[in-house]
Protein backbone atom coordinates (compact mmCIF):
# COMPACT_ATOMS: atom_id res chain seq x y z
CA UNK A 1 0.00 0.00 0.00
CA UNK A 2 1.39 3.37 -1.03
CA UNK A 3 1.00 6.60 0.85
CA UNK A 4 -0.82 9.29 -1.13
CA UNK A 5 1.65 11.54 -2.96
CA UNK A 6 1.30 15.24 -2.39
CA UNK A 7 2.83 17.22 -5.21
CA UNK A 8 3.81 20.84 -5.16
CA UNK A 9 1.59 23.46 -6.79
CA UNK A 10 3.95 23.64 -9.75
CA UNK A 11 3.90 19.85 -10.26
CA UNK A 12 0.11 19.78 -10.21
CA UNK A 13 -0.16 22.68 -12.62
CA UNK A 14 2.44 21.13 -14.92
CA UNK A 15 0.33 17.98 -15.01
CA UNK A 16 -2.46 20.08 -16.52
CA UNK A 17 -0.29 21.63 -19.22
CA UNK A 18 -0.29 18.62 -21.61
CA UNK A 19 -4.10 18.53 -21.41
CA UNK A 20 -4.24 22.23 -22.26
CA UNK A 21 -1.84 21.78 -25.17
CA UNK A 22 -3.93 18.94 -26.60
CA UNK A 23 -6.91 21.29 -26.51
CA UNK A 24 -4.81 23.89 -28.28
CA UNK A 25 -4.04 21.49 -31.12
CA UNK A 26 -7.73 21.63 -31.95
CA UNK A 27 -7.87 25.41 -32.15
CA UNK A 28 -6.08 25.83 -35.50
CA UNK A 29 -5.26 29.53 -35.24
CA UNK A 30 -3.18 31.52 -37.72
CA UNK A 31 -0.51 34.22 -37.49
CA UNK A 32 2.98 33.93 -36.01
CA UNK A 33 3.48 36.24 -33.04
CA UNK A 34 -0.22 36.53 -32.34
CA UNK A 35 -0.62 32.76 -32.62
CA UNK A 36 2.03 32.24 -29.92
CA UNK A 37 0.40 34.75 -27.58
CA UNK A 38 -3.04 33.34 -28.32
CA UNK A 39 -1.88 29.80 -27.51
CA UNK A 40 -0.21 30.95 -24.30
CA UNK A 41 -3.29 32.87 -23.13
CA UNK A 42 -5.67 30.02 -24.03
CA UNK A 43 -3.44 27.58 -22.12
CA UNK A 44 -3.45 29.83 -19.05
CA UNK A 45 -7.26 29.71 -19.11
CA UNK A 46 -7.11 26.00 -18.22
CA UNK A 47 -4.93 26.40 -15.12
CA UNK A 48 -6.35 25.57 -11.72
CA UNK A 49 -4.39 26.75 -8.69
CA UNK A 50 -3.61 24.93 -5.46
CA UNK A 51 -2.89 28.26 -3.85
CA UNK A 52 -5.12 30.16 -1.46
CA UNK A 53 -7.79 32.03 -3.42
CA UNK A 54 -6.95 35.22 -1.49
CA UNK A 55 -3.38 35.13 -2.82
CA UNK A 56 -4.45 34.73 -6.45
CA UNK A 57 -7.20 37.36 -6.23
CA UNK A 58 -4.85 39.83 -4.53
CA UNK A 59 -2.55 39.56 -7.55
CA UNK A 60 -5.56 40.28 -9.79
CA UNK A 61 -6.31 43.39 -7.72
CA UNK A 62 -2.67 44.54 -7.94
CA UNK A 63 -2.59 44.15 -11.72
CA UNK A 64 -5.85 46.05 -12.15
CA UNK A 65 -4.65 48.85 -9.85
CA UNK A 66 -1.45 49.09 -11.92
CA UNK A 67 -3.67 49.71 -14.96
CA UNK A 68 -5.33 52.59 -13.13
CA UNK A 69 -8.57 50.90 -12.07
CA UNK A 70 -10.27 51.47 -8.73
CA UNK A 71 -11.19 48.18 -7.02
CA UNK A 72 -14.73 48.19 -5.66
CA UNK A 73 -15.72 46.46 -2.43
CA UNK A 74 -17.47 43.12 -2.74
CA UNK A 75 -19.29 40.94 -0.22
CA UNK A 76 -18.21 37.83 -2.15
CA UNK A 77 -14.58 36.97 -1.33
CA UNK A 78 -14.18 35.22 -4.71
CA UNK A 79 -15.26 38.23 -6.77
CA UNK A 80 -13.19 41.25 -7.83
CA UNK A 81 -14.67 44.14 -9.79
CA UNK A 82 -13.42 47.52 -10.84
CA UNK A 83 -15.14 50.82 -11.33
CA UNK A 84 -15.77 52.08 -14.85
CA UNK A 85 -12.86 53.88 -16.45
CA UNK A 86 -13.11 55.99 -19.59
CA UNK A 87 -10.24 55.76 -22.02
CA UNK A 88 -9.75 58.30 -24.77
CA UNK A 89 -7.40 57.68 -27.66
CA UNK A 90 -6.71 59.00 -31.13
CA UNK A 91 -8.48 56.10 -32.87
CA UNK A 92 -11.89 57.45 -31.89
CA UNK A 93 -13.24 60.54 -33.62
CA UNK A 94 -15.43 61.50 -30.67
CA UNK A 95 -16.17 60.05 -27.27
CA UNK A 96 -14.19 57.28 -25.67
CA UNK A 97 -14.33 53.72 -24.44
CA UNK A 98 -15.72 52.90 -20.99
CA UNK A 99 -14.29 49.76 -19.52
CA UNK A 100 -14.37 47.71 -16.33
CA UNK A 101 -13.06 44.30 -15.27
CA UNK A 102 -14.57 41.39 -13.34
CA UNK A 103 -12.59 38.48 -11.93
CA UNK A 104 -14.63 35.54 -10.68
CA UNK A 105 -13.08 32.74 -8.65
CA UNK A 106 -14.45 29.24 -8.20
CA UNK A 107 -13.44 26.64 -5.66
CA UNK A 108 -13.34 23.24 -7.32
CA UNK A 109 -14.44 20.01 -5.63
CA UNK A 110 -10.85 18.74 -5.46
CA UNK A 111 -9.71 21.78 -3.46
CA UNK A 112 -8.19 23.69 -6.34
CA UNK A 113 -9.11 27.23 -7.31
CA UNK A 114 -9.93 28.47 -10.81
CA UNK A 115 -10.62 31.97 -12.03
CA UNK A 116 -12.07 33.68 -15.04
CA UNK A 117 -11.44 37.31 -15.90
CA UNK A 118 -13.84 39.39 -17.99
CA UNK A 119 -13.69 42.84 -19.55
CA UNK A 120 -16.86 44.85 -20.18
CA UNK A 121 -16.58 47.78 -22.56
CA UNK A 122 -18.64 50.10 -24.69
CA UNK A 123 -18.03 53.15 -26.83
CA UNK A 124 -19.41 56.48 -25.70
CA UNK A 125 -20.26 59.37 -27.99
CA UNK A 126 -20.02 62.14 -25.42
CA UNK A 127 -21.78 63.04 -22.20
CA UNK A 128 -25.29 63.89 -21.14
CA UNK A 129 -25.96 67.43 -19.96
CA UNK A 130 -24.40 68.54 -16.63
CA UNK A 131 -26.75 68.27 -13.67
CA UNK A 132 -26.86 69.50 -10.06
CA UNK A 133 -25.50 67.36 -7.24
CA UNK A 134 -26.82 69.55 -4.42
CA UNK A 135 -29.63 71.96 -3.81
CA UNK A 136 -29.07 75.70 -4.15
CA UNK A 137 -27.43 77.35 -1.21
CA UNK A 138 -29.95 79.86 0.23
CA UNK A 139 -27.24 82.30 1.31
CA UNK A 140 -24.94 82.38 -1.72
CA UNK A 141 -27.30 81.13 -4.42
CA UNK A 142 -24.66 78.69 -5.69
CA UNK A 143 -25.30 75.13 -6.65
CA UNK A 144 -22.74 72.35 -7.17
CA UNK A 145 -22.87 70.75 -10.61
CA UNK A 146 -21.33 67.59 -12.03
CA UNK A 147 -20.42 66.54 -15.54
CA UNK A 148 -23.02 64.48 -17.31
CA UNK A 149 -22.77 60.71 -17.46
CA UNK A 150 -21.17 59.08 -20.51
CA UNK A 151 -23.70 58.76 -23.31
CA UNK A 152 -23.88 55.61 -25.40
CA UNK A 153 -26.47 53.96 -27.54
CA UNK A 154 -24.34 50.82 -27.87
CA UNK A 155 -24.77 47.69 -25.79
CA UNK A 156 -21.83 46.81 -23.54
CA UNK A 157 -19.58 44.02 -24.82
CA UNK A 158 -18.47 41.29 -22.40
CA UNK A 159 -15.36 39.29 -23.36
CA UNK A 160 -13.16 36.84 -21.52
CA UNK A 161 -9.92 38.65 -20.65
CA UNK A 162 -7.38 35.93 -21.35
CA UNK A 163 -4.54 38.44 -21.30
CA UNK A 164 -5.33 39.34 -17.68
CA UNK A 165 -5.57 35.65 -16.75
CA UNK A 166 -2.13 35.08 -18.30
CA UNK A 167 -0.65 38.03 -16.42
CA UNK A 168 -2.10 36.69 -13.15
CA UNK A 169 -0.56 33.26 -13.78
CA UNK A 170 2.78 34.84 -14.73
CA UNK A 171 2.92 36.75 -11.47
CA UNK A 172 1.55 34.02 -9.17
CA UNK A 173 3.54 31.11 -10.60
CA UNK A 174 6.34 32.41 -12.87
CA UNK A 175 8.02 29.01 -13.24
CA UNK A 176 4.74 27.45 -14.42
CA UNK A 177 4.24 30.34 -16.86
CA UNK A 178 7.77 29.84 -18.19
CA UNK A 179 7.15 26.10 -18.63
CA UNK A 180 3.90 26.82 -20.48
CA UNK A 181 5.72 29.25 -22.79
CA UNK A 182 8.39 26.62 -23.47
CA UNK A 183 5.77 24.00 -24.35
CA UNK A 184 3.97 26.41 -26.68
CA UNK A 185 7.27 27.32 -28.38
CA UNK A 186 8.10 23.64 -28.78
CA UNK A 187 4.65 22.96 -30.24
CA UNK A 188 4.98 25.84 -32.70
CA UNK A 189 8.48 24.74 -33.74
CA UNK A 190 7.57 21.09 -34.38
CA UNK A 191 3.90 20.52 -34.84
CA UNK A 192 1.93 23.54 -36.02
CA UNK A 193 2.69 23.12 -39.74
Amino acid sequence: MHAPGWFSEEARTRALLPVALVCLLLLGVTGCATERQHLIERSAAYVAYRLPSEQVLEVARELLREQGYLILESRDPLYVRTSWRTKFDESLDIGGVRERHLVIGTRLDDGRFALKAYRISYTTIGRTAPHPVSSKNETTGTQRMTKGDPLSYAEPVLVRDLELEWRILSRVAPSVAHELESQVDQYLATGSN
